[in-house]
């Protein structure tokens, strides 16, 4: 899915900021249930630092990405995280998890509906009784093209960015990296944005019991760009 290139500027970045918002939030959540989930899983972890929230706050937290690079960096940044390379539509781990999580419109990388499907029946087999799975899908009100745009690295390389909308379910994310006028590289990331409503049916369908869809995971969170979908054992 990322070149090792990629998770290298992913991670050069910090573009962190996602999964730290969301893990705060995540806290509040729990807290406002009464309820602390002794361990968690996060499904496309990236580079581990919705996982490093969740081990910091007292969770036994795990992670599993289908990138070796995103893997092998959120293994230096915490080696006593455990981490896997893996794929979530086949990934069934020999443990049960009270909490599982999808962030970062990781689902919307799963471009087939029926592979999505087995996500959610792998989750709802390894979900412990009484859990949760709370993750994230784009909003298609929210997805739109972009003006190009680049950003300065060290040693003298810049990245490019533009979003565009080449289908009316579908977002691809280009990306180059040039040192000077050359070009390094360059990425296109293809996501396909999911109908909530068909999401939720999905989920459902498998047994799960659909607490919330809404665009924010508190109700005084603020509006976000993204479905938030918190299904309970």
């Amino acid at each position: 899915m990322y070149s090792d290139v990629f998770c290298k500027v992913y991670n050069t970045f910090g573009w962190n900021y996602y999964p730290e918002i969301f893990g705060e939030q995540l806290l509040v959540f729990l807290e406002r249930k009464g309820w602390k989930p002794k361990n968690a899983l996060d499904l496309g972890c990236g580079t581990g630092v919705l996982c490093e929230i969740l081990h910091e706050s007292g969770i036994a937290a795990a992670g599993m990405d289908f990138s070796s690079g995103m893997i092998t960096i959120a293994r230096e940044r915490n080696s006593q995280i455990p981490y896997e390379v893996g794929d979530m539509v086949t990934y069934r781990p020999e443990k049960c998890y009270d909490l599982v999580t999808c962030t970062g419109d990781a689902l919307n990388h799963i471009r087939e509906l029926n592979r999505v499907e087995q996500i959610f029946r792998n989750v709802y087999g390894y979900l412990a009784g009484g859990g949760y799975f709370i993750f994230d899908i784009l909003n298609r009100n929210e997805v739109s093209t972009s003006e190009p745009f680049e950003m300065e690295m060290e040693e003298g390389l810049r990245v490019w960015f533009q979003m565009t909308t080449p289908g009316e379910n579908e977002v691809n994310l280009k990306i180059r990296v040039f040192r000077g006028d050359v070009l390094e590289f360059e990425e296109n990331i293809r996501e396909t944005v999911h109908d909530p409503e068909e999401i939720c049916a999905m989920l459902k369908q498998v047994g799960f019991k659909v607490e919330q869809c809404a665009d924010r995971l508190l109700d005084d969170g603020g509006h976000g760009t993204t479905w938030f979908v918190v299904a309970a054992k």
